[in-house]
């Protein structure tokens, strides 16, 4: 269940001087009776829970739209804060509800020409695009009969959030070359993804391996706890058929919610205790201070880990495989750094995106009328150690470090799939196969990838109340 933390303007101020939060004293703005009550929600608040409230400026022009205040309040640290114009679309879609035909993808542009490629990368259960039998690895080159191009993707690309035709390429590895597919119709739905992909056992040797693709951290789809259930009974399956490895693909996971990372960790930590701690975090003086004086003041700023049946720590050994992406962040980079104190953790992918801070979804409770939604940043997030230092992401070392994009793009789960096969390869101590050569549609550098259109993405959620 996703819940707000609901700032206390006025409140707390009565209790603790916001100048006093201050370096200086430097006079809050006054936003006189012409201003527009969106904008004063937006200074007001930020200059309450901002992490980096202390460098907000003083003189700032209240009449400019909300968007460009909020931008004009931030750090020049802060790569991740956000203001969005609906707060109940902000909502449905960290929890995985949001518009779009079912398919993810990776844009790259294509050797040589100025085309641009759409390489899907994964097909969510129960979409359009699953219906009409996309799958991972195909290359989409026109969307509604136009080639897509360096000078026009951008304006191509939102179009898929509506109903559009594709036009598209499947390789055959049979013929070992891509064959035209032809034009298909997509609809666009509103679809609560789930963000269990994919959990299967491979038996090589006397290695029993799980492994368990997944794709956003959230409670679950209406402030329901039924992801974080669906979780339990995942890896307790594993345990059950006794695995002794697990690889836990996070490569096409952006983040999501600090109480299903927690979830997440319980249940992979070897010899851990509630009294242990998986994570901390650190607020601005004010919150600080106030959170430091509530009963509960130390579970909040040092969360521990949970009892779990399902723990599988000592089956696998104390050692975790994750597989990374770019895309890779936030909640996902907390599993990484929360387990590091108490496991074995082998990155194996791409280097992760670098976000060890995170947010609160904040909304106006007091004007009807202001529909905004705002994620501003407001604490950094340390492990048990007190480590952070993670904010140029996580890279693989040596022959883990992977390229994703590899084609033809093999099948999650496919024991030739790159990053799946090092991880099995590490563990095995030797190869399961041998790879093809790159073929055909040989590409440049990605472009951009469907992930950096959803609001979840790059989104670290601390979802648990302050009161």
């Amino acid at each position: 269940m996703l819940k707000k933390l609901q700032p206390t303007i006025f409140i707390l101020a009565a209790l603790f001087s916001l100048a006093g939060c201050k370096d200086d004293d430097s006079p809050t703005p006054d936003p006189g009776t012409g201003a527009d009550p969106i904008n004063s929600w937006v200074y007001n608040t930020m200059r309450e829970v901002y992490y980096w409230t202390d460098e907000i400026p003083t003189n700032v022009d209240l009449t400019q739209t909300p968007e460009n205040l909020f931008n004009s309040l931030l750090s020049k640290e802060d790569r991740f804060s956000v203001i969005v114009a609906n707060y109940d679309e902000l909502i449905a879609s960290l929890s995985g509800v949001t518009k779009d035909a079912g398919y993810e993808f990776a844009l790259v542009g294509v050797t040589d020409t100025d085309q641009v490629v759409a390489a899907v990368t994964y097909v969510k259960d129960g979409s359009s695009a699953q219906a009409a039998g996309i799958k991972r690895g195909d290359i989409i080159h026109q969307i509604n009969g136009t080639v897509i191009t360096q000078d026009n993707y951008r304006t191509l690309i939102p179009g898929i959030y509506e109903n559009h035709s594709i036009t598209y390429r499947r390789y055959n590895f049979g013929a070992s070359q891509y064959e035209e597919q032809g034009s298909i119709n997509l609809s666009a739905v509103v679809l609560a993804e789930n963000p269990h992909l994919l959990d299967t056992v491979y038996n090589i040797g006397d290695k029993k391996i799980g492994y368990y693709v997944y794709n956003f951290f959230s409670p679950g789809p209406d402030k329901s706890t039924e992801y974080d259930e669906q979780m339990d009974n995942i890896i307790g399956k594993f345990k059950s058929e006794g695995i002794n490895e697990l690889i836990l693909d996070l490569r096409y996971n952006s983040g999501g919610a600090v109480s299903s990372a927690t979830n997440l960790g319980s249940l992979l930590a070897k010899g851990v205790t509630t009294t242990d701690i998986f994570y901390q975090n650190q607020w601005n003086d004010l919150y600080q201070n106030y959170i430091e004086g509530l009963a509960d003041g130390d579970d909040i700023l040092r969360g521990k880990f949970k009892s779990k049946a399902q723990n599988i720590g000592t089956e696998i050994g104390g050692n975790l495989y994750v597989l990374t992406g770019s895309r890779t962040a936030s909640a996902s980079e907390l599993i990484i750094n929360g387990l590091d104190p108490y496991m074995n953790v082998t990155i194996i992918g791409e280097t992760t995106v670098g976000k060890n801070v995170g947010s609160i979804p904040l909304e106006d409770d007091n004007n009807p009328n202001n529909e905004y939604g705002m994620l501003p940043i407001v604490f950094k997030i340390f492990n048990s150690e007190m480590y952070s230092g993670y904010s140029n992401g996580f890279t693989p070392q040596g022959d883990n470090l992977v390229d994703d994009l590899q084609f033809p793009l093999r099948a999650l789960g496919h024991v030739e799939e790159p990053l799946l096969e090092r991880a099995l390869a590490l563990i095995s101590g030797s190869s399961t196969g041998g790879r093809q050569a790159r073929v055909a549609e040989v590409v440049k550098e990605p472009i951009g990838s469907s992930l950096d259109y959803k609001q979840r993405s790059n989104r670290l959620i601390f979802d648990t109340p302050i009161k």
